[in-house]
């Protein structure tokens, strides 16, 4: 079973949880800790690419801080890679402040439209072939509403890159929602059965929409008969009850003790993807730790790793989680202009739209951890619409009605007058 933003590629694990462990380090014959043989990347990353993965960390790590903010001591679960892949997709469309807004945000600002695009398409091909033994697929998506004009440059781009299929579909049909719903519920495996509310608002002309599923067993699994009911120590003093799973003394585990943490890695199928899990020491507040942790300093504790025999206990969970005020988040994070119909740029779906904004955007996830192993998806979906919708309207005078001549500013009534019967004249 798997998680999406879990990949050792494109950002860490950032859902946080406690766990106890036990660890003895082995030493080479030098004295010097044994370095994992971890599975190598059949090829080195491209600057791109390493920059695209780069700029999803530090986005991964700024956004959890804020949802953390606003929503101190519950559970967060988020996927970086969902939310960059499918503004990725939006960047095709963007133009000038817009373009750059979204591009900065998502920690992209360093390359150019081609480079993230190609850098986007080689990643995705590159991680969901990367370790046979664990199933990771990454789906993209644009629906448009059938009487909405959309540049083939746009459409035919997301095509090549995202290997997003292209949808040009009736939004005023009921039925259109429950086929958007059924492809994401098919591409989560059934994880995330919705990202679209019914009805589609008139103004929605587009939905960009990922989707991302996780599966995969522990290299080294869990023995489901020492899981037990224990405490579970709350930040504030208190005690909940979970299941805790228990790994017995294991050979070739991979652990780092920090300042005022430990880290472990708990690696899947051919060890081509990993768990990271992070255990501030007592005392020490988990969201107070993510605070003061950055990308850079990620991949310094990423790469600090011994080898060790560890014996570990960590709580079995299911939980399905969505972003509240994503749109907000964003705005929030500098990607203001998107959303903003007077100050978007979108010209590269329509050149004819000046309007065009994203007038929402969703972000769900679900992750199932248990002794065998992770399953875990994310949908993200970014809503474009205009402010005002040209109408086929038909309207026949042909029964009494009023009517006035009027100056158009100040509305000064010139003439008016009621018609009943035009023969009579």
């Amino acid at each position: 079973m798997k998680i999406s933003s879990l990949t050792p590629l494109l950002t860490a694990v950032l859902f946080l949880t406690f766990f106890s462990c036990e660890v003895i380090d082995s030493q080479s014959d030098e004295g010097e800790p044994e370095v994992f043989e971890r599975r190598e990347l059949p090829r080195e990353l491209s600057s791109p690419e390493q920059k695209l993965v780069n700029g999803s960390g530090a986005f991964g790590f700024e956004l959890l801080n804020r949802i953390t903010d606003s929503d101190s001591g519950e559970n967060h679960f988020v996927s970086p890679l969902s939310i960059a892949l499918a503004y990725g997709m939006l960047l095709n469309g963007a133009e000038g402040e817009t373009f750059d807004q979204i591009r900065e945000v998502l920690g992209f600002d360093e390359l150019d439209r081609n480079e993230i695009n190609e850098a986007a398409y080689n990643l995705i091909a590159l991680l969901q072939e990367f370790d046979d033994q664990v199933i990771f697929n990454i789906a993209n998506s644009v629906w448009y509403r059938d009487t909405f004009d959309v540049e083939p440059g746009f459409l035919s781009t997301n095509q090549e890159f995202y290997n997003a299929i292209v949808e040009k579909t009736d939004f005023s049909d009921p039925a259109t929602v429950d086929k958007i719903n059924s492809w994401v519920e098919d591409k989560t495996e059934g994880l995330i059965d919705s990202i679209v509310e019914e009805p589609i608002d008139p103004l929605t002309v587009m939905y960009l929409i990922n989707a991302i599923y996780f599966n995969g067993d522990w290299t080294h699994p869990f023995d489901p008969e020492l899981t037990s009911t224990k405490p579970f120590f709350l930040a504030d003093g208190t005690e909940s009850e979970a299941e805790m799973m228990h790994l017995e003394a294991t050979e070739n585990m991979e652990h780092f003790a920090g300042e005022d943490y430990q880290a472990v890695n708990l690696h899947y199928g051919d060890a081509g993807f990993v768990m990271t899990l992070v255990l501030p020491d007592p005392g020490i507040d988990v969201e107070e730790w993510l605070k003061q942790t950055d990308w850079e300093e990620w991949k310094q504790l990423t790469g600090s790793f011994n080898k060790v025999t560890l014996e570990l206990e960590m709580p079995k969970f299911e939980k399905e989680y969505e972003v509240d005020d994503f749109p907000e988040l964003l705005e929030s994070m500098g990607m203001v202009d998107a959303f903003d119909p007077s100050l978007s740029d979108f010209s590269l779906i329509n050149p004819d739209q000046e309007d065009l904004h994203v007038s929402d955007s969703r972000h769900k996830t679900f992750i199932s951890l248990d002794e065998e192993g992770t399953e875990a998806a994310a949908v993200t979906s970014v809503e474009i619409s205009r402010t005002s919708v040209p109408q086929h309207v038909e309207i026949r005078f042909d029964r009494p009605f009023f009517y006035m001549i009027r100056e158009v500013e100040s509305n000064t009534p010139l003439f008016m007058g009621i018609m009943n019967d035009p023969a009579d004249t």
